[in-house]
């Protein structure tokens, strides 16, 4: 399981270095400019491209024949299927941190750059459930369509993990009057949701992919 879990890691890492680098360029400029778009901006993309990094590990792995070749060795396919969920979740703090150090710094030099300091709240929550609705769906939808289609299906899976997500927001800002309770209500469905979305799709994952004859 840590062999399977290290080479995803090592399979990630290098888009993710190439991605992190873009991400702390843009950084610097978005620490340097104030603009509320702008920090929206860059919690999204922070989140949602290492999600994009980490789940298409799996893609790249039956591209090169390896995905294939992880069958023959004396693993479960269970454990292939949680060695790229861990990474997910790894992936995930990574943007986290990045992300985070990117808005303290902004918030030091030019004070918070939302209208209420709790907004940056559901900022987090919305990241972090695109993130996780994203590979939720992704991974069983990637063991049914299988790699070819692997492109498409990262599309579909970050239209679907935002389609959730902005009903989620509305549907609670329609249900309850605008205020704190309102953003941190919406930030707790957010987050429980799509943490619950992405335990649940590891067993639903797993039977799928037991399924399959590779």
């Amino acid at each position: 399981m840590k062999g399977l879990l290290r080479n995803n890691l090592y399979a990630t890492l290098s888009n993710a270095k190439i991605f992190s680098a873009f991400m702390i360029l843009f950084g610097i400029f978005a620490v340097a400019v104030i603009s509320q778009s702008l920090q929206i901006g860059y919690v999204m993309i922070g989140f949602i491209g290492f999600s994009v990094a980490a789940i298409t590990v799996a893609k790249n792995e039956f591209t090169s024949k390896w995905g294939k070749y992880k069958l023959s060795l004396p693993v479960k396919r269970a454990e292939i299927v949680k060695s790229l969920f861990l990474n997910q979740i790894i992936w995930l703090l990574v943007g986290t941190i990045i992300v985070g150090a990117e808005m303290c710094l902004s918030w030091l030099f030019h004070g918070c750059p939302f209208d209420q300091p709790i907004d940056i709240l559901t900022m987090f929550a919305l990241g972090v459930s695109m993130n996780l609705f994203m590979g939720a769906i992704f991974f069983p939808m990637f063991y049914i369509g299988g790699e070819e289609k692997s492109e498409v299906l990262i599309v579909i899976s970050l239209l679907c993990a935002f389609g959730i997500d902005f009903a989620i927001v509305s549907a609670v800002n329609d249900l309850l009057e605008p205020g704190t309770v309102c953003i941190v209500s919406g930030a707790i469905i957010l987050m429980i949701g799509s943490a619950l979305a992405f335990a649940l799709s590891y067993p639903l994952t797993v039977k799928i992919f037991k399924r399959r004859e590779w």
